[in-house]
């Protein structure tokens, strides 16, 4: 399980200072992988995390493997 409290996940996920552009949501001591939107109904990656940027990464290879094979 995480080290880090509910509430304190929650006090980070509302600090606008892990907010980028007012839609990414970065932040490493968050251990959470996806996040529950800021605005609107649905999940956001936590790009602070590793695993968004190995799922990144897996999007963008098959999204270029079916393009170009």
């Amino acid at each position: 399980m995480s080290t880090v409290s509910r509430q304190r996940r929650k006090q980070l996920r509302d600090d606008d200072a892990n907010w980028k552009f007012g839609i990414f949501y970065f932040c490493p001591q968050d251990p959470s992988f996806l996040i529950p939107k800021r605005v609107g109904i649905g999940w956001s990656l936590n790009f602070g995390s590793p695993w968004s940027l190995l799922f990144v990464i897996v999007v963008i290879a098959v999204l270029v493997w079916g393009v170009f094979f």
